[in-house]
């Protein structure tokens, strides 16, 4: 008896599926090596996915001249693939969530599209609020309010003032064992903005902006 998998009509259709996964395996490898070329870029508000970033954005500086802040600069050589396109260096100039982000009205080619997201409640959150550029992660060996062998921890909550959501993306927590709160980044709230890196004062920043994985 002729097995379901020998019939012509199943076997077409078994290695037809075969085929759509390998092809769907490989652009996901193609998509991994490409991004893994250069170094991670924290892109202006609205970016879409990194690949697709990297196709659309045509290097035009339209929204790097539309920033009103200069915050937006070009990628320089040394990141490959990315060279030309718009990154944002939180240390040396934070994202100020312009209320219109006029950033991205000035990108014609779609590779930046108004943020909205949706709360676990279901609320759409739009506009500035929904800008996830990255997200902020403390550096417990650099913050100043945290002890280390070489200092003892003092008061600090400047990341938390410098914060456009104080207390809903980043909060100070005191636990039973500290003597000086800490500062505590509410991931899914976190826009990324880097206000709060570029306010640091320690020598180096005790919070940084990275990229969303």
């Amino acid at each position: 008896m002729t097995s379901k998998l020998e019939q012509p009509q199943d076997r077409s259709s078994f290695f037809k599926a075969v085929g759509t996964l390998f092809a769907g395996f490989m652009a996901e490898k193609v998509e991994e090596t490409l991004e893994s070329l250069g170094p991670k870029l924290l892109r202006p508000p609205g970016a879409i996915g990194e690949l697709a970033f990297l196709t659309a954005c045509t290097r035009c500086d339209k929204c790097i001249d539309a920033c009103p802040q200069g915050s937006l600069r070009r990628a320089p050589p040394s990141t490959g693939l990315a060279m030309g396109t718009p990154q944002l260096v939180p240390r040396e100039l934070p994202c100020f969530l312009c209320e219109s982000l006029p950033c991205i009205d000035a990108c014609k080619e779609n590779a930046l599209a108004q943020p909205r997201i949706k709360t676990e409640d279901g609320t759409e959150i739009k506009g500035a609020e929904a800008v996830r550029i990255g997200v902020a992660h403390i550096k417990s060996s650099r913050c100043l309010a945290f002890e280390t062998m070489d200092r003892p921890a003092e008061p600090c909550r400047v990341c938390i003032d410098r914060c456009p959501y104080p207390g809903v993306a980043i909060k100070l927590v005191l636990d039973d064992y500290d003597t000086v709160p800490k500062p505590q980044v509410i991931k899914s709230k976190c826009t990324g903005c880097g206000m709060c890196e570029f306010g640091c004062p320690a020598p180096r920043p005790g919070i940084i902006v990275r990229e969303r994985m």
